[in-house]
């Protein structure tokens, strides 16, 4: 009576192993990062940034060497790349409108404290 329950018992513990150690394709790859970046994005450094790019130019790579990929695969791999690429220009150029932003204002502080100084009266 034991020996079955303990072969069924290593059996399930191999099955789960083996399926835990399938590696993903590179679909699953690409779709989990770009769900981690659509999560974690907002916090991103410039060089985060960069690192990011460079991941997932890497991950497409592996997804244009796969021969033998479906239409829907195609297809989400077409929606994975609009979502990243409308993430990334949202915060990286968001970030250089918010700098432009800040020197167009010191900019517009220093012609105005120009102005202000030819408008006084000289003694």
């Amino acid at each position: 009576m034991k020996r079955p329950i303990l072969a069924a018992m290593l059996l399930a513990a191999g099955l789960f192993f083996l399926s835990s150690c399938e590696s993903k394709g590179p679909v699953a790859e690409l779709k989990a990062f770009v769900e981690k970046v659509q999560e974690e994005g907002g916090t991103y450094t410039e060089q985060q940034w960069a690192e990011a790019n460079e991941e997932f130019s890497q991950l497409l790579e592996k997804v244009n060497e796969a021969q033998d990929m479906t239409a829907e695969e195609l297809q989400e791999v077409a929606r994975l790349q609009g979502e990243f690429a409308a993430k990334a220009f949202k915060e990286q150029a968001g970030e250089a409108l918010e700098k432009a932003g800040a020197l167009l204002d010191g900019f517009l502080g220093g012609l105005s404290d120009d102005e202000d100084a030819d408008n006084q009266p000289q003694e």
